[in-house]
């Protein structure tokens, strides 16, 4: 049951006289449906006006508010009308393109006084306002036009008057809150009660509320990330609650795995081993992050995790998020296993009904120790005879509460999420907060170095030449492009374009792959890639992770100035998997702007994911990088980590203070902490609170 507090916040907008399903649509992509999300909806920029009596050249391109007198209406025709108002005997013209006539005659009628705002500009000796933020015809001191107006960002269908006038009605419903910050940080950090902060940010009234903005913006950045920090830390605490049987293992299978592989692990890799074995080992269930920079050696850090349960007569799965990632995958843990007696099987959609029943019957009496498959390992008819070790693969769609949804599944199963993309300090914090975290640094001494080069689009006659000389040295190569086929609108080389023209260079070597595609033809055509059977992949972003070709020694990746750092390093990353010498070639537009010459300028001087991924927070934020717009994990509304990194850290340290203190958030304040997760829709969080 939610608080009584926020019952009228959590009005749908629906209910709202004028706007109806059509506009709860528009909200809900917006910023979401219901007052409370409204009054979340951080606006971007403000406009200040002045009231003037008279016009007067010291007010040109400043947005003024005057009132004058309706001398005439002309309207030539559809797309243009001219009213001119008269303000203390100086006649002003107002403007209009593709106005709705009725609509002009209805507010502009002859000799009747109008209150107005807008830009003021002057043509000659002759004053103009064109397209005015505000014309009121019927105004008293309540119908007005404010000095400080906030710009919001809207979506296609949505006016700033119409989403303004739901925000004036959400406003009307902010209750006086229980305040849940102690007094010694509000004092601190100079903040003001929630109420105020919300109302205050919304419609300034003075000078005073404008100079207090951030201020206003911090405080309620800070209830985003206690909210958070406090699920995170509610949701550790209750999976620590669970208790398995210790394993207890000789670790033969282990010493005979490090006897045959050609390379020694790095320290990195045996650090995070030794985590990982004692979270295994332990009464309590694992819930780790394994994240490593591109060629870190993830893959074989999670065989070792796997076989480390198999010797303790227990199985282990992988699951990854294509069917090419996972055969790629299966074909080394197949190969390692067979020498290690070991039982792999691989399970996906694609598999025949005979074959595939075989292997869920083989699974369910426990004669395959480790499987590897796509999201067909978690469905309801795949059943473990004991499944110890879950190992998900470049899941970041995997939130917080997704994550718990599949533990349950196992109860007895330990669980390690892996990414190939290297995370902020400040996003893993606010994201990653319920699970512990080991981190490959290191890349093993066989990896090459990637070059890396930026090619403005003219001379791609050069990147031709080079791309010959790879081809016959028996090398092969990506062509990335940002789109699937031409655009209009967009000026970029599309992937289906780009293929033809590097057909007439390359006759006969050219594959293409793009996201459109059925999966069952992008796949053969990436086996294919692999298979050497064509020199050259054209495609779009659907090999950014995993994919794994060692003969891949060139990388283009076109139009570079739209893709963002972190997925700009990780198609990097696609080559230099050999023990060849590698380069990535960043084609650009000259035309770039100066954030995009930073990003090239950027992965041009570093190969290190983790200095880029701290970069890209910076440039791109939070939403970007780790993709929060997805299902999994929410997106903040105030909180913006690129600056407010600070607050996470205390909203952290408080939210375990409080935890430890009182887990079931029992008392007076704890009702007041249950409020402001109900507020931020960190509403599981209670739930496990009762069930725990």
């Amino acid at each position: 049951m939610k608080s009584i507090k926020l019952n009228s916040l959590f009005t749908n907008i629906v209910n709202l006289r004028g706007y109806g399903p059509y506009y709860s649509s528009l909200f809900k992509k917006l910023c979401g449906d219901r007052y409370l999300d409204i009054l979340l909806h951080k606006p971007s920029s403000l406009i200040t006006r002045i009231n003037i009596s008279e016009l007067d050249n010291k007010y040109i391109y400043k947005r003024i508010i005057a009132k004058g007198i309706v001398k005439s209406i002309w309207i030539k025709n559809p797309k243009i009308a001219i009213i001119t108002i008269e303000v203390k005997n100086q006649k002003l013209s107002i403007i209009y393109f593709n106005a709705n006539r009725k609509w002009l005659k209805n507010t502009f009628i002859k000799n009747k006084i109008i209150l107005f705002s807008g830009e003021l500009n002057k043509k000659g000796n002759a004053w103009q306002i064109t397209h005015p933020d505000y014309v009121i015809n019927n105004f008293d001191d309540n119908n007005t036009i404010p000095i400080y107006d906030n710009i919001y960002p809207l979506t296609s269908g949505l006016s700033l008057k119409k989403f303004k006038t739901a925000l004036s009605e959400a406003s009307k419903y902010i209750p006086k809150f229980d305040e849940w910050i102690n007094k010694e940080l509000l004092i601190e950090k100079d903040w003001y009660d929630l109420e105020s902060s919300i109302k205050n940010l919304h419609f300034p009234q003075n000078n005073s509320h404008l100079e207090k903005k951030d201020k206003y913006i911090e405080r309620i950045a800070y209830d985003e990330a206690l909210s958070k920090q406090l699920a995170l830390n509610l949701i550790r605490k209750y999976k620590n609650k669970s208790f398995q049987k210790n394993i207890k293992i000789k670790n033969i299978l282990k010493e005979k795995l490090t006897s045959l592989l050609p390379f020694s692990l790095t320290k990195d890799q045996l650090t995070a081993l030794n985590d990982i074995y004692k979270d295994l080992n332990s009464s309590s269930p694992m819930f780790r992050l394994l994240q490593g920079d591109v060629g870190s050696g993830k893959t074989i850090v999670a065989f070792y995790s796997l076989i480390h349960v198999v010797e303790a007569n227990y199985q282990g799965a992988l699951m990854a998020p294509t069917e090419v990632l996972a055969k790629q995958h299966f074909k080394l843990f197949y190969e390692l296993g067979e020498k290690l007696n070991i039982k792999v099987a691989l399970l996906t959609s694609k598999i025949c009904t005979a074959e595939k029943n075989k292997i869920l019957s083989d699974i369910k009496n426990g004669k395959i120790n480790i499987i590897v498959g796509t999201h067909s390992i978690i469905q309801k008819n795949v059943l473990f005879k004991h499944l110890r070790l879950a190992i998900i693969d470049e899941q970041h769609r995997f939130g917080v509460y997704q994550r718990l949804e599949f533990s349950k599944k196992s109860p007895n199963t330990d669980f390690m999420l892996m990414t190939a993309t290297p995370i902020p300090r400040t996003l893993l914090l606010a994201n990653y907060g319920d699970m512990d975290l080991s981190i490959l640094y290191e890349k093993p001494n066989n990896r090459p170095n990637i070059k890396t080069v930026s090619v403005s689009n003219p001379r791609i006659k050069e990147v031709i030449i080079a791309i010959k000389r790879a081809i016959t040295r028996g090398d092969q190569v990506f062509w990335v492009c940002p789109l699937v086929s031409d655009s209009e609108k967009i000026d970029l080389a599309a992937a289906e374009s780009r293929a033809k023209y590097l057909e007439t260079h390359f006759p006969g070597q050219i594959s293409l792959v793009h996201g459109q595609m059925k999966t069952e033809e992008r796949d053969k055509k990436l086996t294919d890639f692999s298979l050497n059977k064509k020199p050259i992949l054209v495609t779009t972003t659907v090999i950014e992770v995993g994919i794994d070709i060692p003969n891949a020694t060139v990388m283009v990746i076109e139009h570079s100035e739209r893709f963002g750092l972190a997925q700009l390093h990780q198609l990097r990353g696609r080559v230099g998997r050999g023990d060849k010498e590698s380069v990535c070639i960043l084609l650009y537009d000259t035309k770039i702007g100066a954030i995009a010459k930073e990003r090239i300028s950027v992965l041009r001087s570093t190969n290190n994911g983790f200095i880029i991924s701290e970069k890209d927070l910076k440039l791109r934020g939070a939403g970007e990088v780790l993709g929060t717009r997805q299902s999994g994990d929410q997106y903040f509304k105030f909180l913006d980590l690129s600056i407010h990194e600070n607050l996470i850290k205390i909203a952290d340290q408080q939210a375990k203070m409080i935890v430890n203190k009182n887990i079931l958030l029992s008392d007076s304040y704890g009702n007041k902490l249950k409020t402001l997760l109900y507020m931020y829709d960190q509403n599981k969080a209670i739930n496990l609170i009762k069930s725990g």
